[in-house]
């Protein structure tokens, strides 16, 4: 059987307690005892010595005044146990057998039955002060009712007190006891909420002790804990993204390249449609499309083993001429802020393709979702402009509502979406570019819209923007 806590504590602590008590209350009860009759051995010693050495006769009157003065009943008898003086007549002395002792050797000891109650009884011999005087005996009494009342006395007080005693560090264990572990309660459902997956922390404790540290640890751990689960979901995700990846590229790619030639045969038997915009749009999205599926087969996942200069300007343009057709057709304005001043940087035009594509299709979906719940007109904004003179910033911004609250803190992980038909890898793919390419990729909500920053590199060469657009 496995006793809880607070009472492995709480019965060690109050027995210690009680033991002491009682061993204290049970000494003070007997030192009282042998006080009291200490006190009345000697109080009858001095009664006995004063009576010996009187000068004036026992009478009656001499040994009730003693009584009353004592609480003890006296018979003084002569040598022949003759009845001198006494206190009670009713008493009859037992004849002396031996020689009783002197007055500083008296014990009171012997009990005896006299009248109706018992006492306890001791023989004096008492030496004559006038010459001519006999040998006379004193009968002390001392009622054992008495005596026992005294002790009694003397002792009850202890054993109150003790009890009283007992009650309180009883009480006061219990308190100590639950202060103890109750905060231990606390860190025993942290850890077992930490084992079924909780990583939320615990409130510490308002006592800055040795449990706040051990909480404070706790609360490191669940955090550490929490890291380390949402680590090993992500590569779960990723090795379940790369299993996938390779037989759905393959079957899109083939579905691609059968697009691909149909349009293009199709432009062999209509050469007129040539220069229509519409087929011109579709093919390179086609081709941008078997470019992806490509990279996705050679297994390149965004790394590049060589860079060359790209200018962002003529890539942002071309991104936009193929988007553009899907915002017009859901209504939303699509909006190019890149200037005329070329902006290069070193890095794999398909890839920053991919990256620009991927941002202004989230942010015309998010514009189709608010248009459609409020009813109002959708714009998508994409700017590019220098951040400084050695970093140029790409920015996509929609009139959306923004991501969600319980995506907020990992929408750039893999197959993460608040979207009902979304795959949660556009933001996942566009993080892997941005880092890729020595960049960083930031969001923001700003005066009422949803800003993607991407912060790149720049490469201060003209001639190579001019090469890249030639090509």
């Amino acid at each position: 059987m496995r006793w809880p806590l607070r009472y492995q504590i709480l019965i060690p602590m109050v027995g210690i307690m009680v033991c002491a008590i009682v061993g204290v209350t049970l000494l003070h009860a007997w030192l009282a005892t042998h006080q009291i009759k200490v006190q009345v051995r000697d109080q009858f010693r001095q009664i006995a010595h004063t009576l010996n050495d009187a000068t004036f006769p026992l009478t009656v009157a001499v040994l009730n005044q003693t009584k009353g003065l004592s609480g003890a009943d006296f018979v003084l008898v002569g040598a022949e146990d003759q009845v001198l003086s006494s206190t009670r007549p009713d008493f009859t002395p037992a004849p002396i057998q031996g020689t009783p002792p002197s007055w500083d050797e008296l014990q009171i000891s012997d009990v005896i039955e006299a009248g109706d109650a018992p006492f306890f009884h001791s023989v004096v011999k008492l030496q004559p002060r006038i010459p001519g005087a006999g040998v006379r005996y004193l009968h002390i009494y001392y009622p054992v009712r008495q005596y026992r009342e005294a002790i009694a006395n003397a002792v009850y007080p202890s054993l109150i007190a003790g009890s009283i005693a007992l009650i309180v560090v009883a009480i006061l264990a219990t308190v100590i006891a639950a202060r103890v572990t109750r905060p231990l309660q606390r860190l025993d459902r942290k850890v077992v909420q930490i084992a079924r997956g909780d990583f939320q922390p615990m409130i510490l404790p308002e006592r800055d002790d040795e449990i706040r540290d051990l909480s404070t640890s706790i609360n490191q751990m669940a955090e550490l804990l929490g890291d380390y689960e949402d680590e090993v979901k992500r590569s779960e995700r990723l090795k379940t993204l790369g299993q996938l990846r390779g037989a759905i590229a393959h079957q899109l790619r083939n579905a691609v390249t059968g697009c691909r030639i149909a349009l293009d045969l199709y432009l062999r038997k209509s050469p007129e449609y040539q220069e229509d915009e519409t087929l011109q749009v579709a093919n390179r999205q086609l081709c941008m499309i078997e470019q992806y599926l490509q990279s996705f087969l050679e297994n390149k996942g965004g790394h590049f083993s060589s860079f060359e200069p790209v200018c962002l300007n003529e890539l942002v343009a071309r991104v936009v001429s193929l988007v553009d057709p899907t915002a017009r057709h859901v209504g939303i304005a699509l909006k190019d802020e890149t200037g005329s001043e070329p902006l290069v940087v070193e890095g794999d035009a398909e890839s920053l393709e991919q990256l620009i594509s991927n941002l202004a299709l989230n942010a015309i979906e998010a514009a189709v979702a608010v248009q459609e719940a409020q009813g109002i007109s959708g714009e998508v904004c994409v700017r590019l402009f220098p951040t400084g003179e050695e970093s140029v910033t790409l920015e996509v911004s929609d009139t959306g509502p923004g991501p969600e609250s319980s995506i907020v803190n990992k929408m750039f992980e893999p197959l993460v979406t608040a979207k009902r038909d979304g795959t949660g890898l556009g933001l996942f793919v566009a993080r892997e570019i941005v880092q890729n390419h020595g960049g960083e990729i930031l969001w923001e909500r700003r005066e009422e819209r949803t800003c993607f920053m991407v912060e790149l590199p720049l490469v201060q060469t003209e001639k190579a923007c001019v090469e890249t657009i030639d090509r």
